[in-house]
């Protein structure tokens, strides 16, 4: 089941994109990571690969994630690839608003291992709660700058 959060940003859409596209400051508003890599380095684009260390539920998950849509300003899709402790895919999108930028993001998370036995609505309580936090985060930092 997809989840689907968005928020408005008072800032300029490249400003935006710019700052969430760049791998090293992701820490800054993603709550649960840890460590991160891209390969090859340097700009991003369709089969970039982003490697991910977080903390969930007191667990340490290690995923990657490789670009299938890359489109600057505009929309960057993934999935994550086999090998890794989650399954699934997602999409940001941005978008030029009156108030500034609209960013959506959207995740298809396969639960396997220990979550395949939590119960639905839990699960769908969680991933909502993870999207908002990450998004408010996300204004928070971009609009005190």
């Amino acid at each position: 089941m997809p989840y689907q959060e968005s928020i408005i940003i008072k800032r300029p859409l490249e400003d935006v994109f710019s700052y969430m596209d760049d791998i090293e400051r992701e820490r800054e508003w993603q709550p649960n990571l840890r460590e991160v890599g891209q390969n090859p380095e340097g700009q991003p684009g369709v089969g970039t690969e982003k490697r991910y260390v977080s903390e969930f539920m007191g667990r340490r998950f290690e995923n990657t994630y490789v670009n299938t849509v890359y489109e600057p300003n505009r929309r960057v899709g993934y999935t994550i690839k086999p090998g890794s402790d989650l399954r699934g895919q997602g999409e940001i999108t941005w978008e030029k608003v009156e108030e500034g930028t609209k960013v959506t993001m959207q995740v298809a998370p396969k639960v396997g291992g220990f979550m395949k036995f939590m119960p639905k609505s839990v699960l769908e309580a969680m991933f909502s709660k993870e999207l908002q936090t990450t998004l408010r985060r996300l204004k928070q930092r971009l609009e005190a700058t």
